[in-house]
């Protein structure tokens, strides 16, 4: 059974992904390191600053997270002054958000830290491999309900 777990151990694609997205934050949050922000943290609020549709669905769906998951990271980013979150009117389950001016602010001042770490990151990555991170949403996300 021993070397059965560890075949499929290094054959399990999700747990490698998880592995190496574990791998990848690390090193992302230590070059972010200095904005005070982590990668988590930077990538929400490149995800909110972007995207089209402001609700907690819209960005649940746009990053891959549930809205629970989404609702909690952007509660934590609205208690640090980083994102306002407001009610619209006509739909009281219905939250819109945006970057705050620090938020802008700190996004902005944690972008150029955020580059480095990425190229850094990159050039220690085959290419081929990296290029396929950068579009893995488009290969496996999920497609019409058929």
């Amino acid at each position: 059974m021993r070397g059965d777990a560890a075949s499929a151990l290094n054959e399990d694609l999700a747990w490698n992904a998880r592995l190496a997205a574990r791998l990848l934050t690390a090193a992302l949050d230590q070059g972010l390191k200095a904005s005070g922000l982590t990668s988590t943290q930077f990538g929400l609020m490149c995800l909110i600053a972007s995207s089209p549709d402001d609700t907690v669905g819209g960005l649940a769906a746009r990053g891959g997270l549930n809205q629970s998951t989404m609702s909690r990271n952007i509660d934590a980013l609205s208690r640090a002054g980083l994102v306002e979150v407001a009610t619209v009117n006509q739909d009281r389950r219905r939250r819109a958000m945006w970057l705050t001016e620090a938020g802008l602010m700190r996004l902005n001042d944690a972008m150029p830290l955020w580059r480095s770490a990425q190229q850094a990151l990159a050039a220690r990555l085959e290419p081929q491999l990296a290029q396929h991170l950068s579009g893995v949403k488009q290969v496996l996300a999920p497609g019409p309900a058929g």
